[in-house]
This record gives C-alpha cells, structure tokens and sequence, in this order.
C-alpha cells in the first residue's frame, strides 16, 4: 500500500465513525499530507473536540496499524478503491462529500454501463414486488445494471430480479454484472440478515456488494440516509417502484434531484397508502413509469421485442375492461379514459399490471396493443 492510497483508507475509517472529521481534514490539507497529522493539529484546527479524541486519532495514525487494517480488509474478500483510484465511481465524485474511498466484493460494472437505481418501501405491496421484480428483470436483459440497497420490500426484489435476468442470459458461464447492492454497514455483512440468500445471489451472480464503511462495521440508524446518496450517486436515473407519502423514499429522491438525475415513479391506485409517495412524485414532475420502455427510450437503449404471449389471462373486471380495449393498432391514455370510466391514476395502474403479465405492451409510436 503506497502513501497516497494509506492516507485514503486512513480518511475512510475516520469516516466511518465521524464523517464530517474527513471532510474538514481534507479542507485544511493535501491528502499526501494527512499521515503528517498530529491530534494536536486537529484540536487546533477545531476539528477535534477534545483531547481525548485527538488522542483516539494518534493512536489510528499509525502506519503499522493501518497495514494490519489492510491486511485484514484482504483476509475478508473485500477491495478498498480510494476516491483517486480510476476504478472509482463517477457518479460518487459528482457528490459534494464523496467518500474518501468505497469497500467492494464482487465485480463492479463498468463506467460506461447503465445503470438505473430502484428504490421503494420495505413494507411494499405484493403488487410492488411484482413490479420491482418485473423492472429489475426485464432492464437487466435489455443490458442495464440495476442499483439498489438489499432492503426488504422494493430493493430486494428489484436485485432479485436482475439476478433471474443473469440466469437466464449466462447460465453457469462467465456473467457481467447486473446488480449492486449499496450497504449501510460493512460489505462483508449481509444486512438485513433476512437476504443473506440475496447476499450470495448477488456475489455468485457476478454482481456487486458495495459500502463506504469498512469491513465489520455494523450500521446503525444514521447510516442509511447516508447510504441513500450513494445509490443516487451511482445509477444514470432513479426509479421508484412503490412508496407512502412519508418514506425515507424521499431521502433518495431528493439526492437524485440535487445531481441532476431523472426520477421516474410507478403511479398507484388514489387513496391507497403505500401509493401516496409514487403520486406525488408524478404531481411534482416525476416521469411517469408503466413499462420497461420508458427508461430504456430514455437511457437510449434498444427496446426488446421478445416478449412471448401469456398461455392464459385471468383477468379481474376492472382488467378485462381495459383489455378489452386494446387492439392490434395502438391505444392511447386518452383513448382509454373516453372509453373507460376509470380514474386517471386506476386505469394506469392497470395498464401496469397488464405490462407486467405480458397481455399488452406499449407501441413503438405510440399507446398500448396487445402483446
């Protein structure tokens, strides 16, 4: 480990523990200068509180020790990438507090992949697992790399479905990845410990668990809206499957926004809770998203025309309705709406189910016929 690469990962424990203590070091000096740090320089500088916490930090800064760290962020599988390493993220050097350097296993994608980030509520519908599950799965096939955070509910089944992508397009050959797993904690920890199957998918699928903090750090509470910027960061847009009106959704959201990225969302059924946060997003200039196509159109990709038709529709009335509607030449929104006395929100809610189960899909030029 040269200096240089020492001083970042010195910078990323300190940040694991007090983020703001990295960032106000590096205001003050040269990243060849931190390992010339004394406590005392920080105290002065005002960035340690105490001398009790200058203390803490003389006793870090130690090269010997540094190199015991390395060594055992080695024995656990796990590659520390400094920020000025070229294997570092684009989009994380576009945030105003990049991580001083990020902790991997697996495989990263290339720069030059796309990459969309799905994030929703952990306590989502069966409705939204069908539909992270169901976007996850189908970009991924049409080659783009899903980002998202292990979580329970939208997250998991958003990189579930990637990972039934890599299935079906690698088999048991070499794959390219198709997901990567943002933690609060240490990459090393699966988190929740519910998805640990998840976990190992994700490694043995080729794809990528990534993290800020080191090695056997357990996150705590704070950690995650942290987390969040890192997943805005990393994907070309963001897609919000499923979420309530009060989510830490939003949190994402809004780091999205703040990097200039697109934000798309699934709209939902008026009135219904876990939907709120999805409408919402869409009255205050979300891109409205009911299939696959509206992101590939929109990161430029080839849309997939091989979708097969379903054996069997077993559709509910409402369903039936609309699909009734729908023909070999295409139908619009508006269309549907004269047609169907169904509110705006409730037909496009249903237009997604009916993408999802392969009944119909969207035109080329415009509207929906059927599959």
């Amino acid at each position: 480990m040269d200096r240089e690469t020492m001083g970042w990962f010195f910078l990323s424990l300190i940040a694991a523990e007090n983020e703001g203590k990295s960032l106000e070091i590096l205001k003050q000096l040269e990243i060849g200068e931190v390992m010339e740090l004394k406590g005392k320089d920080l105290y002065d500088f005002g960035i340690a509180a105490d001398l009790k916490e200058a203390a803490d930090f003389d006793r870090l800064n130690n090269p010997a020790l540094l190199q015991e760290c390395w060594e055992e962020v080695q024995e656990r599988d796990v590659r520390f990438i400094s920020r000025a390493d070229s294997d570092f993220p684009e989009g994380f050097l576009q945030l105003p507090d990049p991580p001083a350097g990020i902790y991997v296993r697996g495989k990263m994608a290339p720069e030059e992949m796309p990459k969309v980030s799905i994030v929703g509520s952990r306590r989502c519908t069966n409705y939204g697992k069908e539909s992270a599950f169901f976007f996850g799965k189908e970009l991924a096939l049409s080659g783009v790399h899903i980002v998202s955070g292990m979580a329970l509910g939208i997250d998991g089944h958003a990189e579930r479905g990637a990972i039934a992508a890599s299935d079906m397009l690698y088999g048991s050959g070499d794959r390219v990845p198709v997901t990567t797993a943002i933690l609060g904690g240490g990459p090393d920890l699966c988190y929740p410990k519910s998805n640990i199957e998840l976990y190992q998918n994700i490694l043995d699928g080729g794809g990528c668990i990534l993290s800020e903090k080191p090695p056997g750090y357990q996150a705590r509470a704070y950690d995650f809206p942290r987390r969040n910027r890192l997943i805005s960061a990393l994907g070309t847009c963001l897609a919000v499957i499923e979420a309530a009106e009060r989510s830490g959704t939003r949190t994402t959201v809004d780091f999205a926004l703040s990097l200039g990225r697109e934000v798309f969302a699934v709209p939902g059924r008026i009135g219904e809770r876990m939907s709120g946060g999805c409408n919402e997003l869409i009255k205050s200039g979300a891109q409205i998203l009911t299939c696959p196509e509206d992101i590939l159109q929109y990161l430029g990709l080839q849309v997939r025309e091989d979708r097969k038709k379903p054996v069997r529709l077993v559709l509910s009335l409402e369903e039936k309705e609309i699909y009734s509607c729908i023909r070999e030449d295409p139908v619009t929104v508006d269309d549907l709406l004269l047609r169907c006395n169904f509110p705006v929100s409730m037909l496009l809610e249903i237009l997604v189910r009916l993408e999802i189960r392969g009944a119909i899909r969207k035109s080329p030029l415009s509207g929906y016929v059927r599959a």
